[in-house]
């Protein structure tokens, strides 16, 4: 007999359907799995009872809170001791990497002096007060408890000078501005002009002074009175002692500084560099032009 069939004018229960269990009253929770120590308390207030254990748990909520209150009490306690005690002043400020900045001018741009009690110096406000100023490019603060501290500096090297709005700044081999030139802190430097249209070349700046320090351009920085930055000339240096400009297209740096200096060398051993008053390289070809009394 098909098992959908009613008998005795009743359904007939399919045999393979299992009858879902049922769920006793006040079991709700007991699939859930409690961590150990909740389960321990709940076991604990459960043999308890009613209103003993609800006066046993204000008792430990209120002995908790006293504990904390009372932790809490003596740290403040503590801190404000350290923070006014001898033991702690600050007695030594070491400053390594400073160049332009002297070691005064660091702890003035710090916020930091000797007589500070050391644990009351905010390391982090000390490092963002100096990376604020224009000189300074990396900082690192150290606590050595009991009295010193130790910075640590990367300044920003300054190469060449700009004028920019009537004011003289400091700039580094990019030609990125770092601050104003003052009497403090006064170094000469060639001056820098990058003409407009020629900002894309700018890079080449760096190539420049990387390119003199290692000798493959033969001449000395401090010789240097200008560099200025054209779309037409490419890098243009003038040299103040001899009256001499040399210029270096970009469009093949490597090759045409190669030439120039092959060029320049020449021309000092025939000792005639003091006839000359410009060299160009360019376009795979190096053009020396002598000074008019030369020419005659």
């Amino acid at each position: 007999m098909p098992l959908a069939l009613k008998k005795n004018g009743r359904k007939a229960r399919n045999a393979y359907t299992k009858e879902k269990p049922s769920r006793a009253k006040g079991s709700l929770f007991s699939s859930v799995r409690l961590p150990k120590f909740l389960a321990g308390m709940f076991g604990w207030l459960k043999r308890l009872g009613g209103l003993k254990s609800l006066a046993a748990l204000t008792g430990l909520l209120l002995a908790a809170m006293l504990v904390l209150a009372g932790v809490g009490t003596v740290s403040l306690w503590l801190y404000n001791k350290a923070v006014t005690s001898d033991f702690f002043i600050t007695r030594h400020v070491d400053v390594t990497g400073n160049v332009r900045l002297s070691r005064e001018m660091v702890l003035q741009y710090g916020g930091i002096k000797e007589g500070d009690n050391s644990l009351a110096v905010s390391i982090a406000k000390v490092e963002r007060n100096l990376r604020q100023t224009p000189w300074v490019e990396e900082v690192s603060v150290k606590r050595l408890l009991p009295d010193r501290f130790v910075i640590k500096l990367k300044e920003r090297m300054p190469s060449f000078w700009v004028h920019k709005d009537g004011v003289l700044y400091y700039a580094n081999e990019r030609g990125g501005i770092i601050a104003p030139v003052e009497s403090q802190n006064f170094l000469s430097l060639p001056t820098l002009r990058i003409e407009p249209g020629a900002e894309d070349a700018a890079p080449y700046l760096s190539r420049l002074m990387k390119d003199m320090q290692s000798g493959a351009l033969p001449i000395e920085a401090g010789a240097i009175a200008s560099v200025t930055v054209s779309p037409g000339r490419g890098v243009e240096i003038y040299l103040e002692d001899r009256e001499m400009r040399l210029s270096i297209a970009t469009d093949d740096w490597s090759g045409n500084l190669a030439r120039m200096s092959v060029t320049l060398g020449d021309l000092a051993r025939r000792h005639e560099l003091k006839n000359v008053r410009e060299v160009r390289a360019v376009n795979g070809n190096v053009w020396v032009i002598l000074n008019q009394s030369a020419q005659n």
